[in-house]
């Protein structure tokens, strides 16, 4: 059981027993009411026991009184448990928030670090691709080489929700047209290794 817990059943039990001596105060005043005349006139057994009623009413008073103090202390513990509960969740949530905001930016990082490097491996491959023309090899062409780079980054860029895809102006891919940069590199490579073993032929 929590503290609030504790201190809402503690309240309960209090307000219960507030209850039960309401009830008992209004008993006895019906019963005050019934003996008074015949007290005051001097029926000696109404006198007796509206002398009782009298002690229990004095009674109730610092009795209902205590009670009431009682509930008071209770509402506050109660109050007090409430506002430490919520210093913990505050607490609880700053750490959370904390660790996650650290993610946050380390996984943005992580992203800008990997377009760096995804656009460089890409200008790298231009070039090694020109130092390839330039030994003689035809295929792939940079048109051919420049449409399907574009291609492969539109195909990455469509893994985003869809509601980021729409702020990219350009037409979705089907996913025919879709390519991969490993699918590319494993394709114009053998497309140059073919050539290479051509050139091997001819020699010969």
């Amino acid at each position: 059981m929590t503290e609030i817990e504790k201190c809402e059943l503690t309240l309960k039990n209090l307000e219960n027993i507030r209850t039960h001596l309401l009830q008992e105060q209004a008993e006895l005043a019906d019963e005050r009411g019934r003996v008074a005349l015949a007290a005051h006139t001097g029926d000696k057994k109404s006198r007796s026991r509206l002398d009782e009623i009298n002690i229990a009413a004095a009674k109730f008073a610092s009795e209902f009184a205590s009670i009431e103090a009682a509930i008071i202390e209770a509402n506050k513990r109660l109050d007090t448990e409430h506002h430490n509960a919520r210093l913990a969740t505050d607490k609880a949530n700053a750490e959370a928030i904390a660790a996650l905001n650290a993610q946050l930016r380390e996984q943005l990082h992580d992203a800008e670090d990997a377009f760096a490097d995804g656009i460089s491996s890409v200008l790298s491959a231009k070039e090694l691709l020109s130092q390839l023309h330039n030994l003689g090899v035809t295929s792939p062409s940079d048109p051919l080489f420049r449409i399907n780079v574009v291609i492969a980054i539109k195909t990455v860029v469509q893994q985003l929700p869809q509601n980021y895809i729409s702020d990219f102006e350009f037409q979705r891919l089907s996913p025919s047209q879709k390519r991969q940069f490993k699918q590319l590199a494993d394709a114009w490579c053998q497309q140059i290794a073919n050539q290479i073993g051509d050139r091997h032929k001819e020699v010969a």
